[in-house]
């Protein structure tokens, strides 16, 4: 997990109380220039639209009512056909009416970042407890941690350096959930280039294999980890990746387990571990095949 770059972009220091209401009292000012006014000029306008439907149907309806008294003495079929006009100017207004009320509470709502709430808790995006990567976001991008609580408005995660991050549920615009399904584990083992690497990748498929049958990581793991195959060949060094499926969430500490039994195999063999030289590029690690 990118733990580095979230306290690089997140850790503030220590904040002092007032500190802490400037910073409130800032943001309530940004959000009352920017989406607090749309959401006044929604309310006006929509209030204006309402007050124009009901002038034109008031003079829509004393018009009839004129014509309806001239035709007193009509027949009685007219007359009939008066107050069904009548009717129906009344049926319109009010379905014009609720068109603009509908339109202008989801306005409102998609300002206050409502709907987006609605969106996530409907469509079971993530929920309390959830490893979730959510962004990116403007001036901080990519934000990693557990969820801590999820209202209509704000999503609360919980970083791995503690720190609590509140995000508006309008700024997440992708969501990666760690914790639905299952969760790919991935680890890379350096090698020098001239170690003999059948025998090593037999060895490595046996500490998986023993992984996966310990009683105290057997819950944790869907498939057991094994060598997938060279992974980069450098001029110097050799990578091998060990590929295995493990419960959410639960990837970083069986790849943590599996490490340290690699490197006591490796011990026991007399291979040393090899980082790349500078000049060759490190292999991104977590990538899928």
């Amino acid at each position: 997990m990118p733990s580095a770059t979230i306290r690089r972009v997140i850790r503030l220091g220590p904040i002092s109380v007032d500190e802490t209401v400037a910073s409130r009292w800032t943001r309530f000012t940004d959000w009352s220039s920017t989406a607090g006014l749309k959401i006044v000029a929604i309310v006006v306008v929509a209030g204006l639209a309402t007050q124009v439907v009901a002038f034109v149907a008031r003079r829509q309806t004393r018009r009839l009512d004129a014509e309806r008294r001239e035709q007193a003495g009509a027949e009685r079929g007219t007359a009939t056909l008066g107050a069904h006009r009548q009717a129906l100017v009344g049926a319109v207004r009010w379905a014009v009416n609720f068109s603009i009320v509908f339109v202008s509470i989801i306005w409102v709502l998609i300002e206050m970042d409502v709907l987006a709430g609605i969106f996530i808790l409907s469509e079971r995006q993530f929920g309390v407890g959830d490893l979730v990567r959510v962004g990116p976001m403007t001036m901080v991008g990519w934000v990693e941690g557990l969820v801590e609580e999820v209202t209509l408005r704000v999503t609360k995660l919980r970083t791995l350096d503690g720190d609590l991050v509140t995000v508006a549920n309008g700024e997440l615009r992708q969501t990666v959930n760690a914790s639905r399904d299952w969760a790919r584990m991935i680890v890379i083992v350096p090698l020098d280039r001239d170690v003999d690497l059948e025998p090593v990748a037999a060895r490595l498929d046996q500490v998986g294999a023993a992984l996966a049958a310990d009683p105290k990581w057997t819950p944790l793991l869907i498939d057991g980890p094994r060598v997938a195959g060279l992974d980069d060949l450098g001029t110097s060094t050799v990578q091998l990746r060990m590929v295995g499926r493990t419960l959410p969430a639960q990837q970083w500490k069986v790849a943590r387990e599996l490490r340290r039994r690699i490197a006591v195999v490796l011990r026991e063999m007399d291979i040393e571990l090899r980082e790349p030289p500078a000049s060759e590029p490190p292999t991104v690690v977590g990538a899928d095949d």
